[in-house]
This record gives structure tokens, C-alpha cells and sequence, in this order.
């Protein structure tokens, strides 16, 4: 037995003398060769060791190799795809003989790690195939092998990865790693730093147990990684891999360049995030991969321009949802909106915004209750309070409140031109919002602008092809008169001054939204016209407005009507019928067409119609019927009645031989006027001009009976009064001639400059005819057909002529020289005379 044992003993010695000496007798082109042949076969690529090979086995087994290369295939970037300075590992002894690997230590030095993805998709990492199954040898029942690393190290390794199809290249270089096993079922532990795209990291690990990972249980896990100019992440609790996996740990990371952050992602946000500044998240993370739970203690941004924060959970998946608080507070809110890059109106009059809100759903059906956002500032102050659902077509609840003392400079930061004026200068409005992002309706609505006021409901349809706004307003005093521009530019469109205006017109407003209003005004000014207790109901459908003036007051009486605005076409129309009673005709004239030469006051009924891209040429198509019914009125500018009956003026110009030197300045002047009891006319428009159907003025002693025309397109009249009077004067309303000859008066000239006179053609041509049958029947009687008795010698034509018109007889010379002519000559001269004629010598 002891010989045995001696034996056995010898053997061993020799086995392991062998063992130590037997590598040394071996030369190392032999392991060199072999090392290359079976990783070319292996990796169905060209390896080559490229420098000196070493193997030693004492006092633990060791192999290094000072340099390798492992070959790209054809059509790659680099030849390499691997290239190492040195490799070296070694393995304890005693470990081996219980059937365990011992790993002492690996190292990887100057390892540089090339991988390339071209466009066509081919990548270089993919090697041939190996040995398949069938060629290894069965290793069931061959028991298995534990092993464990003492140290693993990597030292200024780089890896290049380049993608032809992005165009993208990722390199990680200078990069060390040290890492230590002693088991599968021991803790891991791994330190690393490096350079990631030339930014410097740190990263730590510490893994419970791999051998719990690689089976999907749960095992303890601590990661810290931190990006000096970037920022830090860590994490530290349970982790499980499988199907689902599962994390449950606490989280935290912090970042002083969020923005640098976000671009080394490689992340393109919907804004810039140069404004974000820092961010700070605390948090428990729970749940698995696909479904996981992430419950913030704090997710804050922080900047010069923005302070935000939210609480609470967000669970990850398809859709995203939250359930939690959200503050937002931004000092500088047009700044922030600046350097994000939104394009908001008026964001440069944005200031102090500060929000608060839960938050609670998927992000495609968020809702968002308890609002409190409030924004402060030198042009605009705004609170809402209410919520917001983003589910389906949005829903909105709440109170709004907005006011601005400096409208104007509000409009400016909108970059919206005004013209100059003291209107436009502060506005406020103040309700409760209620309806869904297309269909929105404010109630209690209180909003002022200037001085003008209104009340009640307001809203906006956005369901339909056009927007649809309806409202139910009390308006109480409005007056538009201030936003008519400038006194020039309110009045440069009168007719009394330069005519209508001919600018086109721009009615394309009335085509881009459709409208329903009723709205209610204690008084409606617009210029010098004002409109008390008006009723309105306006409809505007695809560019046809419809405004139903219900009642109205104006002028001192009560109206109704209805007007049409139809913009559908190229040249816009308008049709519009009004009636009114108890008008005051001089006020309403004198306001609209700055004419002030007709008073008194009823009934009048106006139905017009006219097309025309401009408001000259509405007025010249406009067709129509006028009428009107005045009672206890004046025609000012003459005195009719003064005129007729200014016998001693007649008498003077007739004495002077014809009626050029007629005094009318008292019965024609600015003062003169003449009043009536009754006051009737119906005109008919036809092209914009207004014919006179009927024109009837009636007092006690006086009518009148007009003819002519009105032009209302070019703002001219020509009207021709045929006078009388009455001349018991009773006021039984009996019209009679003086003498049986009409009086004319003509009525003519612009709207701005009425001209009255007597139309003395037709009373000369009268008084030719009336005193030509008197003088035939006066001669006829006087000399020879009258009375026998009579002195012939007193019934000479001067004296017919004298007694006939009661005009005194000339002096002697004249009667003696007159003696000379024949009674016939004396007859033709006086009645030439009369009516301005030569005589007959002449």
C-alpha cells in the first residue's frame, strides 16, 4: 500500500512538473497560430494576433496577449473591426480541482470597438455561424462549472457606432470599467467613466444578485450615473426581468442644463427649451415595464422665467395618464413665451402668470378642475377660475375676468395698427364659461368698453363650416359716435359736404361668420342720429345680414323696420323698409342730408331697394317709394304769401315798365318762411332719382302743389311750387288765384346750397294773357262800345291804361309829347313796357 501510495505520488509530481514545464518547451507560434486559426473559424472573420503571446501556469494559469485584430468584411468603412492593445486574463489552480472557475482577473487595455450600420441595413457585427449543436459533444450529465471573477477591467477602450441610414455617429471613448463577481448569486459591483459624445460620465453599479436577474426574480439594485454638464440620475430598489418585468424603487435626478440635456438626447421638442433652465424629480417608481407607475414627490423646472411643479402619479402606457397637482408661476410670461418660440398675440403685454390645477386622466381625455390662473400686468389683468376637460371635444367651466386701462398700448403689444383717437382706451369683461372647445357660451356676461356697456348672454359656434356667434345683449346706452374716427374722417362721408363716398365697399366680414344677435339699447348714437329704446334681432347666414329693428325712437318719433344686407354677390345689395309717426321731418332732414329748409312733424314710409359696390353707387340704383304725411310744419327760405301779396311792389315794377325791379328780398331770405297745416307727397325712385308723384303744402290762405325731382345719387334737387292763395283768409281751406294767376316758385340746386325765387316766367306770362283780355275790354268800352256820356277827351289809352293798373299820370311834357302818337302806338308801348318790349319805332 505505501508502495502504491509512493507511486501514485511520483505520478503526480511528474504531472505537474509537466504541466509547469511542458508550456515553456512549446513555441509560442504554435499557440499563436492555433489562437488565430480557431477565432477566424469561430468568428468567420480574419483575427490576427498582432503581437507577442505568453502562457504560464504558476503560480496560477495566465495567458496575455499583447495585440488583436479582428477583420470588417468588404463594403465597411474601416478594415478593423476590432483592434486591442493588449488582452490578459489568469485563473486560480486549486478552484479547478472541485470544478469551479476561479477567474483572477480579465483585462481589455486600449481596446477600440468599430461598429457600422450602412444604408442598406447591413450591419458588421454579424459573424458566421460557429460549430452548429449537432458538432458539440453531449454535455448532459457532465455536471456543471461555477465560476467567478476576481476583477474585469476595461482600461481606454472606445466604441464607434456609425448609422449610414440616420447619419448619425455615437462615440464612447476613454472609457474604464472594473467589475467584480466572486458568484452568480453574489453581489456584482462595477465602476465606469468615460466620455460619451465628448461628454464626461461617471457611472456605479451594484446588482444584489445576477443570478436572480437572469432568472426573473426580483433582486436589489443601486445605479447612480452622473454627466458632469448634464446632469444626474440614480436609482435604488427591485428589480425583476421576464415578459413584463417589474421595477419598485425610489428614483431621483437632477439637471442644472435641462435644455443641453434635451438636445444630447437627441429629443426635438414641440418648443424651444432654452427657458426651462433646471429640473429636480424626486420619486417611487412601481409596476412593470408596460404599465409603470411613476409617483412624484416633486418634478420641478426652474428659470429666470419659469417656476413649475407637479405632484403625483403618472402611470406610463398607451395612453399616458396623470393624477396630480400642477403649478405653474412665470414672472416674466412674454419672455417665456419668447424664448420658447410661440408665436401668442399680445405675448409682449404678458407679465406675472401664475396657475394651479389637479390634473387627473389619460392625456387625450385629461381634465384639468379647480383652475386658478391669474395673470397681472401694466396692460392686462385676467383671472379664470373653473375647469378644463380635453375628452372628446373639450369642455370648459368656469368664471372669467379680464380688464385693461391701456387698451390701445394692448393692442400695439398685438401688433395691431389703430388709428389716432381717445377711443379704444379700457375695456373689461366678467362672466361665467360654460361649453366645449367648438361650442363655447358665456353667461352673466358683464363687459364694458370705453363708456359703452352691455349685459347678458354671449357665444360662439366653431362645430360648422364657419363660425356661428349668437347673443342676447342689453346694451344700454350705446354710443358708437367715438368710433367713428376722427371728426375729419366721421364727417367726410356726408353728403352735404363732398358727396357720397365712392371707396368700395368691404363686406367680407359678413362671409366669414355666420351670427344670430338680439340685442336691446336704451339709446343707440351713431353721429349726430340718435335711436332710444331699440330692438334689434340680427341674422347673418353666408353673408346675408338681416337686422329687424323691431322699435325704434328717433327724431323725436316711433319707427319700425327691417333692413337686408346681402354681400353674397360681387356688388352687395340692400333693401330696407322703415315707418315712422310722430317724426320730426326738420330733425331728421337736417341730420341725415344737412337739410334744414322743411319742418314740421308724422307720418313717413320709406321702401328702398339698390346694389352697388360702394355707397355712390348704392345710392344711384336705389329704387323705391317715399311718402310722407306732415302736420303744423314751415317751408323756410320764402314767405309765399308775403310775396303774392306785395301789391305795391308789383304795382312799382309794372309803373317801371316790367317786373326785373319786383322787391322779393323780405319775402326770399334766410328768415322768410312759410308755414303750413298740411304737408303731403309720395316720391318714386327710379336709378337713385326721386320723382315727385305728389307734393301737396296747404294753411289757411295758402296751397301748394309741387312737381319735379329729387336726385338722391347726386344730391340735388329741382322742384317747381305752384302757389296760391286764399284771400278771405278764413282757413276753411278754400284755395283761390290772385286774379285767377298762379304764383310759381322753383326750388333748386345742391343739397349744400338751396336756392329759392320766384319763378317769374310763368307770372308774366300769366299777366300778358289776364291783362291783354282786360285792356281789349276796357278799350272796346271807353272808346265806342261804352257809355256815350263820357268825356272823350279823358279816354285817351294812357288813361285806360293808368285807370286799368291805378297809376298816376305823368306830368305835361309828357302827356303833350304823348298827344303826338296815335291812340294805337300809345297802346303797343304801354303794354311793351309792360312786359320789357321795344316799342314799335324801336
Amino acid at each position: 500500500m505505501k508502495r502504491i501510495l509512493l507511486i501514485c505520488g511520483a505520478v503526480l509530481a511528474v504531472l505537474v512538473i509537466a504541466a509547469l514545464t511542458v508550456p515553456f518547451f512549446i513555441p509560442k507560434s504554435a499557440y499563436k497560430a492555433r489562437i488565430e486559426s480557431a477565432a477566424t473559424s469561430a468568428l468567420n472573420r480574419d483575427v490576427e494576433l498582432t503581437g507577442d503571446v505568453s502562457i504560464s501556469v504558476f503560480p496560477r494559469i495566465s495567458a496575455s496577449i499583447d495585440g488583436v485584430t479582428v477583420a470588417n468584411p468588404e463594403g465597411f468603412a474601416r478594415d478593423s473591426m476590432i483592434m486591442a492593445g493588449e488582452l490578459r486574463g489568469s485563473v486560480k489552480w486549486l478552484p479547478l480541482l472541485s470544478g469551479k472557475v476561479d477567474v483572477q482577473e480579465i483585462t481589455f487595455v486600449d481596446a477600440d470597438v468599430f461598429l457600422q450600420k450602412r444604408a442598406d441595413g447591413e450591419t458588421n457585427w454579424q459573424f458566421g455561424a460557429g460549430k452548429s449543436q449537432e458538432d458539440t459533444p453531449d454535455s448532459e450529465g457532465s455536471g456543471s462549472v461555477k465560476a467567478s471573477i476576481g476583477k474585469a477591467r476595461l482600461q481606454n477602450a472606445s466604441l464607434t457606432y456609425q448609422d449610414d441610414s440616420t447619419g448619425m455617429t455615437y462615440e464612447l471613448k476613454d472609457f474604464n470599467l472594473e467589475a467584480s463577481l466572486r458568484d452568480m448569486d453574489q453581489p456584482l459591483s462595477a465602476e465606469a467613466d468615460g466620455k460619451f459624445q465628448n461628454h464626461a460620465f461617471d457611472l456605479s453599479l451594484e446588482l444584489d444578485s445576477p443570478d436572480s436577474l437572469l432568472t426573473n426574480a426580483p433582486t436589489e439594485a443601486l445605479l447612480m450615473f452622473e454627466m458632469a454638464d448634464m446632469g444626474n440620475i440614480s436609482f435604488q430598489g427591485a428589480l425583476q426581468l421576464g415578459d413584463e418585468g417589474n421595477i419598485d424603487g425610489g428614483l431621483r435626478f437632477s439637471s442644472d442644463n435641462l435644455p443641453g440635456l434635451i438636445a444630447f438626447t437627441g429629443i426635438t421638442p414641440p418648443v424651444n427649451v432654452e427657458a426651462l433652465g433646471t429640473a429636480n424629480i424626486v420619486a417611487k417608481v412601481s409596476g412593470p415595464l408596460s404599465a409603470l407607475v411613476i409617483d412624484f414627490e416633486q418634478m420641478g423646472v426652474k428659470s429666470d422665467v419659469l417656476m413649475a411643479n407637479y405632484t403625483g402619479k403618472v402611470t406610463l402606457g398607451d395612453p399616458m395618464s396623470l393624477d396630480g397637482q400642477l403649478s405653474v408661476d412665470s414672472p416674466q410670461a412674454g419672455e417665456l413665451t419668447r424664448q420658447l418660440g410661440l408665436d401668442i398675440p399680445a405675448s409682449a403685454a404678458l407679465e406675472k402668470v401664475k396657475v394651479t390645477s389637479k390634473v387627473k386622466g389619460p392625456m387625450d381625455a385629461l381634465v384639468l378642475s379647480n383652475i386658478s390662473a391669474d395673470h397681472s400686468g401694466e396692460l392686462l389683468n385676467a383671472t379664470y377660475y373653473g375647469d378644463v376637460s380635453l375628452a372628446g371635444n373639450g369642455r370648459i367651466d368656469g368664471s372669467i375676468d379680464a380688464k385693461s386701462n391701456k387698451l390701445r398700448d394692448l393692442f400695439k403689444a398685438a401688433e395691431m395698427e389703430l388709428p389716432p383717437g381717445e377711443t379704444l382706451q379700457r375695456f373689461s369683461t366678467k362672466g361665467d364659461i360654460s361649453g366645449t372647445f367648438q361650442a363655447l357660451t358665456v353667461n352673466k356676461l358683464n363687459f364694458t368698453l370705453d363708456d359703452i356697456t352691455a349685459t347678458g348672454t354671449a357665444g360662439v359656434d366653431l362645430s360648422g363650416e364657419k363660425p356661428r356667434l349668437t347673443g342676447n345683449l342689453d346694451m344700454g346706452a350705446l354710443d358708437l359716435t367715438p368710433f367713428l374716427g376722427s371728426e375729419d374722417a366721421a364727417t367726410k362721408d356726408k353728403p352735404a359736404t363732398t358727396g357720397w363716398s365712392k371707396e368700395p365697399l368691404d363686406l367680407v366680414g359678413l362671409q366669414s361668420v355666420n351670427a344670430d344677435l338680439n340685442i336691446h339699447a336704451d339709446t343707440l348714437t351713431i353721429g349726430d342720429v340718435k335711436l332710444t329704446d331699440a330692438v334689434l334681432v340680427a341674422k347673418l347666414l353666408d353673408g346675408q345680414l338681416t337686422a329687424d329693428l323691431s322699435k325704434f325712437g328717433a327724431f323725436g318719433g316711433n319707427w319700425a323696420g327691417k333692413m337686408t344686407l346681402d354681400a353674397r354677390k360681387a356688388k352687395p345689395s340692400v333693401a330696407f323698409n322703415m315707418t315712422g309717426n310722430s317724426v320730426l321731418v326738420s330733425e331728421m332732414l337736417g341730420t341725415l342730408a344737412s337739410f334744414d329748409r322743411l319742418t314740421g312733424k308724422g307720418e313717413l314710409s320709406l321702401d328702398a331697394s339698390a346694389s352697388g359696390a360702394s355707397i355712390d353707387e348704392i345710392m344711384k340704383a336705389l329704387d323705391g317709394r317715399v311718402s310722407a304725411n306732415l302736420e303744423d310744419g314751415a317751408l323756410k327760405g320764402i314767405n309765399v304769401a308775403q310775396l303774392v301779396r306785395s301789391t305795391s311792389s308789383l304795382k312799382s315794377a309794372l309803373s317801371s315798365g316790367g317786373l326785373a325791379g319786383l322787391d322779393l328780398s323780405s319775402a326770399v331770405s334766410s328768415s322768410a318762411e312759410t308755414d303750413f297745416t298740411n304737408f303731403d307727397t309720395i316720391l318714386t325712385i327710379n336709378k337713385g332719382v326721386a320723382n315727385v308723384d305728389v307734393m301737396k303744402l296747404l294753411n289757411p290762405v295758402l296751397g301748394v302743389d309741387g312737381t319735379g325731382t329729387i336726385n338722391l345719387g347726386g344730391q340735388a334737387l329741382d322742384l317747381r311750387l305752384a302757389t296760391s292763395i286764399d284771400k278771405s283768409g278764413k282757413g276753411d281751406g278754400s284755395v283761390v288765384q290772385l286774379n285767377g294767376i298762379p304764383v310759381p316758385i322753383r326750388v333748386s340746386g345742391s343739397w349744400t346750397n338751396v336756392k329759392i325765387s320766384p319763378d317769374l316766367s310763368g307770372v308774366q306770362s300769366a299777366l300778358e294773357a289776364e291783362l291783354g283780355n282786360r285792356l281789349r275790354d276796357e278799350l272796346t268800352k271807353r272808346l265806342g262800345g261804352g257809355d256815350e256820356s263820357s268825356d272823350p277827351s279823358s279816354n285817351t289809352t294812357e288813361d285806360v291804361l293808368s285807370g286799368l293798373l291805378g297809376i298816376q299820370n305823368k306830368d305835361k311834357t309828357d302827356t303833350e309829347e304823348a298827344d303826338q302818337k296815335s291812340d294805337e302806338d300809345k297802346a303797343i308801348e304801354a303794354i311793351g313796357s309792360l312786359f320789357g318790349r321795344k316799342s314799335k319805332e324801336d
